[in-house]
Formats: structure tokens, C-alpha cells, sequence
């Protein structure tokens, strides 16, 4: 009897895929400035008077720049953990561009609302849950990997969790209270980036290691350098 041989699964570089995303994500922050526009002057106008009558495109604007940075910064650390690339790893970060490039469009239509149409609002918050849930998978693909090559990397099961639970939750919840109060709905997505910041900055975490290896816990860093 013929023994059956498993055919090794097809691998690629991430480095293509990592400088696709970057550059896809640089395109998306130059569109979302794009939609700030210089107010038309005629004679008399109040310049401060205009930008303030405009706060909603600025407020729209600072919070996807916000978002989209930090689902690059999770996108990164996700990635970092990753030495190679599959069929699975593509298609499932280009679900995640995907997801990511309608944000200037969903910004743009809540500026332009001035966040007080309820739908709008929605669109914006169920625009994050589907960047967040892209991204969950993403890390669930990379720890599932890590595993598989017997390795181990707590960042992604922070990473999978809060993106495919904590996220979509905060967004759908954000979604509902849009039609009571859209300020509310927006200073709770506001208020999920701030937890996270200063989780980031005072909780047990851990120093990047920028290269496209690991991220090292700095207990881990001591013992390294005992040795």
C-alpha cells in the first residue's frame, strides 16, 4: 500500500501583504482629509465663525483618524507575529482593507448630517464593527498559526477577543443609541478608544518589538538579557 503524502499547504512573504496595508491605510487617511474644505468667504464673513459651523466635518474627521490608526497599530502587532502568509492570511486581510476603506465614505456622510441624522450614525458605528470583527479574525488566523508552529503570543488573544467581542458589541450598542441621542453614540465609541489608551498606558502590557517577529514582555526582556 502507497503511503499518501500531505500536500504542504501554499506560503508567501508577508512583506508584500504588510506594504499593501500600509499603503492602502495611508490612502485612507489622506482621503479623510480631503473632505475638510476651506469655507467660501464673501465680504464679512467670520473665518472662526465658518469653521465652527463646520465642527461636525472636524469631529467626523478626528474620530476615524483616530480609529484608523489604531486598527493599524492592532493590524501591525497582528501581523508582526506572522513569518509567512497563506491563502487564508490574504483573503482575510483584504476583508479587513475592505472594510477599512468605506470609513472615509461613512465619515464623510456623518459630517455632512451633522451627526444629528440617527442613520448616519449608524452607518459610522456598523462601518467599526466590521473593520473590528476583519481584524479579530485576522488575529484568531494568526494565533491559530502561532499554535501550530508552537508559539506563543499573548497580544493575539487580546487582540482576537476585543476585536471580534468588545468592539462589535460597543458599535452595535452605539448603533441602537443613535436613534436616542447620536452625540451619545459617538462618545461611546469615543470613550472605548480612551479605555483602551490608558489600558495601554497604565495596564500590565507589553514593549513593541517593531520587527516582524514578536512582541516581548518586558519580564521576558529582563530574563533575556540575565541570561
Amino acid at each position: 500500500m502507497s503511503e499518501q503524502v500531505a500536500t504542504p499547504r501554499t506560503t508567501f512573504g508577508p512583506e508584500r501583504l504588510n506594504a499593501l496595508t500600509d499603503g492602502v491605510f495611508a490612502i485612507i487617511l489622506t482621503l479623510l482629509v480631503l473632505e475638510l474644505k476651506a469655507p467660501e468667504l464673501a465680504a464679512g464673513d467670520d473665518v472662526l465663525g465658518l469653521l465652527a459651523d463646520n465642527r461636525h466635518v472636524f469631529a467626523a474627521w478626528l474620530i476615524s483618524f483616530i480609529a484608523i490608526a489604531r486598527f493599524w497599530m492592532v493590524h501591525h502587532t497582528v501581523a508582526s507575529t506572522m513569518t509567512s502568509a497563506q491563502t487564508a492570511t490574504i483573503v482575510l486581510t483584504f476583508v479587513f482593507l475592505c472594510a477599512a476603506t468605506l470609513m472615509p465614505f461613512t465619515a464623510d456622510t456623518l459630517g455632512n448630517t451633522r451627526i444629528a441624522e440617527p442613520w448616519s450614525t449608524v452607518l459610522f458605528a456598523l462601518n467599526f464593527a466590521l473593520v473590528s470583527l476583519a481584524l479579530g479574525l485576522l488575529a484568531l488566523h494568526a494565533e491559530r498559526k502561532a499554535k501550530a508552529a508552537n508559539t506563543n503570543h499573548p497580544a493575539l488573544g487580546l487582540a482576537k477577543r476585543h476585536h471580534l467581542v468588545v468592539l462589535p458589541i460597543v458599535a452595535l450598542v452605539a448603533a441602537f443609541l443613535s436613534f436616542a441621542h447620536p452625540y451619545l453614540a459617538l462618545g461611546l465609541l469615543i470613550l472605548e478608544f480612551l479605555a483602551v489608551a490608558w489600558w495601554g498606558l497604565v495596564g500590565p502590557g507589553t514593549t513593541f518589538d517593531w520587527s516582524p517577529r514578536r512582541r516581548v514582555a518586558p519580564d521576558q526582556v529582563e530574563q533575556d538579557q540575565t541570561v
